[in-house]
């Protein structure tokens, strides 16, 4: 999710800019395909997007970037929409020209990152699509933003581990793996760290941090409950169901049908 603050470096200001632009366009773009409208378009870039990672040239990555958002952003067909997304890409891509290769060393991982929001436009479901574009924004800047030391990161080692786990809730966030490349600490010190800060471990704050966001998921979208399970880190959804309904009191089905969602299962 987004934050707005009043206390941002150029580098996170424009970011925010483009994930409300990305998001809004995704939005519109998943509106128009639950429409009728041809998604092929999208679904040919995102295939030159998969081609250019296999070739493993940073250059063309770039190019297939820009042609897969510009590609979302035509199919919402807003007037005006475009003008605003290119100033916003513009203005990101000063931060962002240069990096690709230095923050994306595996290409496949840059590929990949994109699926859920094609996924999303392609389903049909505008609000899973706005929020895997924003999800989307936000990362990208957690990258730029370590590769380059800007001052929007914190420095405090939880307060980075809780920043950069709220933006890969769907990746295997183990404590060493945090502790040792986020926040640049030893593992020991900082599970002491979080129950000094926080009052609870780092695997509760993750976890709560997971069913909170899950039960977003099944409350605004109708993305089926397997797939709620991946988007928050669980490759098992039966695992998923148990803690899900340890914190709830109910099974993620029995949850969106509370709400009278009805989505698939």
């Amino acid at each position: 999710m987004t934050r707005f603050s009043l206390n941002l470096t150029p580098m996170r200001a424009v970011t925010e800019m483009r994930a409300v632009v990305d998001g809004f366009a995704a939005r519109y773009a998943a509106a128009r395909v639950a429409g009728g409208a041809d998604k092929q378009p999208l679904l040919d870039a995102f295939q030159r997007f998969q081609l250019a990672v296999r070739e493993g040239e940073h250059g063309q990555v770039v190019r297939v970037d820009r042609e897969l958002h510009g590609t979302i952003v035509r199919l919402a067909d807003v007037g005006g929409l475009m003008d605003v997304w290119q100033t916003a890409f513009a203005a990101m891509n000063t931060f962002h020209a240069d990096s690709i290769r230095a923050c994306w060393p595996d290409l496949n991982v840059l590929f990949e990152a994109h699926r859920p929001i094609v996924d999303a436009i392609c389903s049909g479901d505008e609000a899973l699509a706005e929020d895997a574009a924003k999800g989307h924004a936000d990362a990208v800047w957690y990258r730029l933003a370590d590769h380059a030391r800007d001052a929007s990161l914190p420095d405090d080692p939880v307060a980075r581990a809780c920043t950069y786990v709220d933006f890969h809730l769907h990746e295997q966030v183990r404590l060493s793996f945090v502790a040792e490349y986020v926040a640049k600490t030893s593992p020991g010190h900082l599970a002491r760290l979080f129950r000094q800060q926080r009052g609870i471990s780092y695997t509760e704050y993750v976890r709560e941090l997971r069913m909170q966001k899950a039960a977003d998921l099944l409350r605004r979208t109708k993305l089926p409950v397997r797939q709620v399970a991946a988007r928050v880190g669980y490759e098992d959804p039966s695992r998923f169901t148990v803690h899900f309904r340890r914190r709830f009191g109910l099974t993620p089905r029995e949850f969106r049908r509370r709400l009278g969602e009805g989505g698939p299962d």
